[in-house]
């Protein structure tokens, strides 16, 4: 099957592989309650953050460059009765033009890592700033980057055991990873190898999921906010607002127009 548009190969079997994805959730859905909304998430996927902030009263956009993953997403809003409070669009972040101003703008789960050169990078947030109003807060989070763990040679070809997911229905979902780094580009080209096992343990199906991350410093984080209108308020290495440490895994920005 081919598909037609970035992450759409994404959309029939996201919410089961990360169905126990929900460690950020209550961080997002603070956030957004602190600021009364409205929100607008880019990179809205499914609704896995979106639908949670809607539930809580909370006027919410979500953008997706995947057609499939919004008509999704619009479907299960439908279901949970949140069609007017929570509305899925396509979009594409480079080049999105709303009417309406957000008090937050929100990327979770990484998906800035997915403008893949700074020019772009720089696009986004300048565009991200013009979508908030005045004293909006951007809200987003981004890997930190684990030098050692990406320029090892073995992960090109040597899959990694990421997780394993429990299935409703019985069996496990587990999910292997490979990646191949350019430390020119800082482009990491990954392959997620999901398999389906039944209860005694048998591959049913086996699928893979190829796509780019671009990963970005801490340092040149922060000069590409400078450069494109925004001004940090924090940075937190863990989404029960840590510190950022050598072992933290991820990097929450906080910040606004400055």
């Amino acid at each position: 099957m081919t598909f037609e548009f970035p992450y759409d190969d994404w959309a029939g079997i996201y919410d089961e592989v990360y169905a126990e994805l929900t460690h950020d959730i209550p961080f997002y859905v603070s956030q957004a309650q602190s600021t009364g909304g409205p929100v607008l998430e880019l990179g809205a996927g499914t609704g896995r953050i979106s639908i949670p902030i809607a539930s809580q009263g909370i006027d919410v956009v979500g953008i997706d460059v995947s057609p499939k993953m919004i008509e999704l997403a619009n479907s299960k809003a439908a279901k949970l009765g949140l069609s007017t409070t929570c509305i899925f669009q396509t979009g594409d972040i480079l080049d999105l033009e709303l009417a309406e101003r957000f008090a937050l703008i929100i990327l979770p789960y990484r998906s800035f890592q997915s403008v893949l050169n700074p020019e772009d990078q720089k696009k986004a947030l300048n565009n991200i700033r013009k979508h908030l109003i005045a004293d909006g807060l951007l809200i987003m989070d981004t890997f930190n980057p684990d030098i050692e763990q990406l320029a090892d040679k073995h992960s090109v070809d040597t899959p990694i055991h990421l997780m394993d997911v429990s299935r409703k229905e019985g069996g496990t979902i587990v999910v292997w990873g490979m990646n191949e780094w350019d430390q020119l580009t800082q482009i990491n080209d990954i392959r997620l190898i999901i398999e389906y096992l039944d209860e005694e343990g048998v591959v049913n199906k086996r699928i893979y999921r190829d796509y780019p991350q671009r990963y970005s410093f801490q340092y040149e984080m922060e000069h590409l906010f400078a450069l494109s209108g925004l001004s940090i308020l924090e940075v937190y290495g863990d989404f029960d607002l840590g510190p950022v440490t050598n072992d933290s895994d991820d990097l929450i920005w906080v910040a606004k127009s400055t």
